[in-house]
């Protein structure tokens, strides 16, 4: 539905039609369209992060960035919904929340920006140049992005020298 029509145009009647579930089923499950919403954007987050974190297990930043961006890319309307129709931020909360876990269990990492912000900058960088991307009118290919979203977050923020 979102491919066809913005989320502030689908109603719950809309959508229990198309899903061709009864009305108040919906509701059993959810109290609105943005609870709903908030949950596509945990099932899409745990989808980028399944594609994510075995490539950073590699220690390869810039495969991990292209995975990143490929799944998004594979999901594009969901995501443009997700980050322009109401959920930016429960996706960054979530993010945050993933990125904080992640960097909390490595070690041995340098960077000159103390881990907290830099785990903040990163998932504000990495959202906005999705934004960027997916409201683009003319996209560049996911690969393509995931090697910029690298350039930005892995070698100019993170691995930058000192600051000075």
């Amino acid at each position: 539905m979102l491919r066809q029509k913005p989320l502030a145009d689908i109603t719950v009647r809309d959508l229990t039609f198309k899903a061709d579930i009864g009305y108040a089923t919906f509701f059993r499950h959810y109290p609105n369209l943005e609870s709903l919403l908030e949950d596509v954007a945990k099932e899409q987050i745990d989808q980028v992060i399944g594609a994510v974190l075995p490539v950073m297990g590699t220690a390869n930043a810039l495969d991990a960035c292209k995975a990143l961006c490929a799944v998004v890319g594979a999901h594009r309307a969901v995501w443009v919904t997700l980050l322009t129709g109401g959920a930016f931020d429960a996706v960054k909360q979530e993010l945050l929340l993933l990125s904080r876990e992640y960097a909390a269990m490595q070690t041995g990492l340098t960077s000159w920006l103390p881990p907290d912000l830099g785990v903040s900058l990163s998932v504000s960088c990495t959202l906005e140049l999705l934004v960027w991307w997916l409201t683009s009118p003319n996209p560049d290919s996911s690969d393509n992005i995931g090697q910029l979203l690298h350039k930005v977050i892995h070698e100019r923020l993170l691995i930058s020298e000192t600051f000075n």
